[in-house]
């Protein structure tokens, strides 16, 4: 099922839903840069599909999703608002929220503009949990020199910034990868500068999300020890700590975009999680 919903403030958000209605729901949020287009993998996966049902939104900004040119229209409510939106619009009550690639800081804002209990537990997959200091210790030295390169006014530096992103996702680009990596660095090239700012310029608060956290709110970090972007110990000890119903695996040789390249691993512990 795809469909465009209207999120709290007019913006319209592309969704899609697949997968078996009776069963938990997960919804699934791209990391910066990308789209809908990044979860295919999971999207066609029956071991996931025959047990829960998968709900996939392209962020504002990013894929088919609208584009306001504000700054204001990136509030931390308004990405909580595009959640609901998106949940709401499939009829799903109490969704798992899997963030990854950076951007797991929607549960950061469905914490602290959501009622209390809407979501039934958070999975990290190589996640952001949000913006604000834990940027700077837990971003590596390589993604640390991109980030300017991203919105440089260099159009070609700032395209080979994009390629060098999504290749640096995977540990493993070969060719049998080299169609998925062509679509990453494509969706990724839709963005402007301005866009990439607005993306990564909100203010978070992270208190909600631990808080959240302390009292219970189930915890999935899954993160890979070969990371080439994320120090993802950084976010497991100055995040994950704090849920006390949580549980963190590391994968070995683990990449950023871990859920693709890591795929049955990941499958395993999050239909474990979501179905205890």
């Amino acid at each position: 099922v795809s469909k465009f919903v209207t999120s709290s403030d007019g913006c319209k958000i592309f969704a899609e839903g697949i997968g078996n209605l009776e069963g938990p729901t997960i919804v699934l949020v791209h990391g910066l840069g990308l789209s809908t287009v990044v979860f295919n993998n999971l999207f066609k996966d029956d071991r996931l599909l025959s047990k829960v049902y998968l709900v996939r939104y392209d962020m504002r900004s990013h894929g088919r999703s609208g584009r306001p040119v504000s700054q204001s229209d990136y509030s931390s409510q308004n990405f909580a608002a595009d959640f609901m939106a998106v949940v709401e619009g499939f009829n799903r009550q109490k969704p798992f929220l899997l963030g990854c690639i950076r951007l797991g800081t929607v549960a950061t804002d469905v914490c602290t503009h959501c009622p209390a209990g809407y979501v039934s537990g958070i999975i990290y997959v190589s996640a952001l949990p949000y913006i604000g200091a834990i940027m700077m210790d837990l971003a590596k030295d390589f993604l640390k020199n991109l980030r300017p390169r991203l919105v440089a006014q260099d159009v070609a530096d700032a395209l080979q910034a994009k390629i060098d992103f999504v290749n640096s996702s995977i540990n493993y680009c070969n060719a049998s990868n080299w169609d998925d990596r062509l679509l990453w660095v494509g969706e990724f090239s839709h963005l402007n500068a301005n866009d990439i700012l607005n993306a990564m310029s909100r203010q978070q608060d992270p208190e909600p999300l631990l808080a959240a956290g302390r009292e219970g709110l189930k915890l999935l970090h899954l993160y890979g020890d070969a990371d080439q972007q994320l120090d993802n110990a950084v976010a497991e000890a100055q995040v994950s700590q704090h849920f006390i119903e949580r549980k963190v695996v590391v994968i070995k040789g683990g990449s950023h975009a871990l859920f693709y390249e890591f795929q049955d691993q990941v499958v395993d512990e999050v239909l474990a999680f979501v179905t205890e």
